[in-house]
């Protein structure tokens, strides 16, 4: 059997897991958990789509996969009694890869370092750990341990250099970011930590958000193969008189809007948006913070995106 599953082919990495991988189904009230692993699904001759079993890349340390004995290499065949094999991903996570804090899931395992028959290995979700940004930043937030952190962007931003900032944008991700048939589909935050303390107007905003996603609808376009029509893309904000009054313990300024925007898949979609934004006077720094999903409020991902806006601190 071990024999066997080696001489499948290893295809480029379809990260689909759990630490490093978004579980895009949890919508439930209870904590998401995670076993703390990543995979990659390997080429297989037999199912006719060729998605075999998945292989070990990554075990966090302290994790509950770590603590029942799964280590890189070892391949998984089946979760909680499903064959992966011939299964796409989505389907995978499906069948028990995400689930709540305390869920046991069932891994029927090849071991990478041991001949012999597969072996079962129930393992119990724990808690994400949180993203933190860096230490040497001078100001501090936590953003869920199962939403997707793409790197840090210095300005001028890949894919819209014309927006005239000196800063950072951090980006990221809600668990069904890549979901359609999700309420979180294409919902995510975004963080600019700018130099100067320029005061933020509703033109200002309208200009640079569709500057931003016309250069990330050509950058779809390319990726993805279509054209997108850039005069569909647009932003309407009008500064918000009940919003947050502080941002990051400083006097705070509220937008609210939406922007139309072009997703992966070459669709047009449009995202209720709000955005907050503050001057952290130690610093000398602007901090604007936006909070975007396709769902209004008051669904529950505006809960999150709450508390993360809430937790944001200008200071250390």
């Amino acid at each position: 059997m071990q024999t066997k599953m080696r001489r499948i082919v290893l295809v480029s990495l379809v990260l689909l897991a759990l630490a490093a991988v978004r579980p895009p189904m949890v919508y439930a009230a209870e904590e998401p958990g995670t076993m703390g692993i990543s995979i990659a699904q390997l080429y297989s001759d037999g199912p006719a789509n060729k998605r075999g079993v998945l292989v070990i890349r990554r075990v966090a340390p302290g994790s509950s996969a770590a603590e029942a004995g799964i280590e890189v290499g070892d391949l998984i065949i089946a979760v909680n009694g499903t064959k992966v094999a011939g299964f796409e991903p989505n389907a995978i996570l499906k069948a028990g890869f995400d689930g709540p804090v305390g869920a046991s899931v069932r891994l029927r395992v090849v071991k990478n370092k041991a001949d012999g028959p597969p072996v079962e290995i129930a393992v119990t979700l724990k808690p994400y750990p949180p993203h933190l940004n860096p230490a040497t930043d001078a100001f501090s937030y936590s953003i869920s341990g199962n939403w997707q952190m793409d790197p840090r962007y210095p300005f001028p931003l890949p894919w819209s250099p014309s927006i005239a900032y000196k800063g950072f944008e951090d980006l990221a991700f809600a668990p069904g970011f890549d979901d359609t048939s999700s309420p979180q589909y294409h919902s995510y935050l975004i963080l600019w930590w700018l130099e100067g303390s320029k005061p933020l107007s509703e033109v200002a905003l309208d200009s640079d958000m569709v500057t931003y996603f016309r250069g990330l609808a050509e950058q779809r376009g390319r990726n993805n193969h279509f054209t997108p029509d850039l005069s569909k893309v647009a932003a309407e904000y009008h500064e918000a008189i009940d919003g947050p009054r502080t941002f990051g313990g400083e006097a705070a300024k509220e937008f609210t809007g939406s922007v139309t925007i072009y997703d992966r898949h070459g669709s047009v979609i449009t995202l209720h948006s709000e955005v907050v934004t503050s001057v952290c006077a130690a610093a000398e720094r602007r901090a604007v913070f936006f909070s975007m999903s396709k769902e209004a409020r008051p669904g529950a991902l505006w809960t999150q995106l709450d508390a993360v806006r809430d937790g944001f601190k200008c200071g250390r």
